[in-house]
């Protein structure tokens, strides 16, 4: 049996004044938009990986829109099966970039429809880097019109997505895997956001 590597986008949190580290923690950790402050994204949940696990329980769970990677995990087709992280990032006062940040291994299990269109897997191993060395790919994905589309490396409309995503897989999967501070920074935000006065506390940091 084959591997999959699927590469899925997610809207990352926004970047934000350095002076705002003491309130949003530390922002060479890019995370899903947990505090909801890109206009763009879509859903009730933040879509992405919950490192922290959707319910705080530690699990390494995915949450996304995508239909395509529901039925592709479900297929029981492939031997492994990797989701290779992009982050669409905005760093504070600068243009967009596309990010490669991490990824999960996971298992060929069903997905769990959490809300109409709305799904969650959970990974078995993850491995995530800081954002000096995370791949900014933002020409690549620009360039093919990819901005808010999935890719995978077995593509048979598009052959050539194989070693651009294996190269990238590889790449990140030689830096150092911080997933720990991403585990951390992650609650620090859940947290913040339960605090009825947390907008007040970020309004001068976008």
């Amino acid at each position: 049996m084959e591997s999959l590597t699927i590469c899925a986008p997610f809207f990352a949190l926004p970047g934000m004044k350095k002076e705002c580290d003491s309130v949003v923690g530390n922002q060479d950790i890019i995370l899903r938009d947990v505090l909801k402050l890109n206009p763009l994204r879509k859903g009730e949940y933040e879509n992405g990986p919950y490192i922290e696990g959707f319910n705080l329980d530690n699990s390494l769970d995915y949450v996304f829109y995508f239909q395509e990677v529901e039925k592709l995990v479900e297929t029981r087709q492939y031997e492994n099966i990797y989701i290779l992280f992009r982050a669409i990032f905005k760093p504070y006062k600068q243009e967009t970039q596309h990010l490669i940040v991490g990824y999960y291994s996971v298992k060929n299990t069903d997905a769990l429809e959490i809300a109409p269109g709305a799904y969650s897997i959970s990974g078995t191993k993850g491995h995530f880097v800081e954002y000096r060395d995370c791949l900014d790919v933002t020409d690549i994905i620009t360039g093919f019109n990819l901005q808010d589309s999935i890719m995978k490396n077995n593509s048979e409309n598009h052959p050539e997505y194989k070693d651009m995503i294996d190269s990238w897989f590889n790449a990140i999967d030689k830096k150092e895997n911080k997933i720990e501070a991403f585990a951390e920074r992650s609650k620090m935000l859940r947290a913040l956001k339960t605090q009825k006065d947390f907008q007040n506390k970020i309004k001068n940091c976008l």
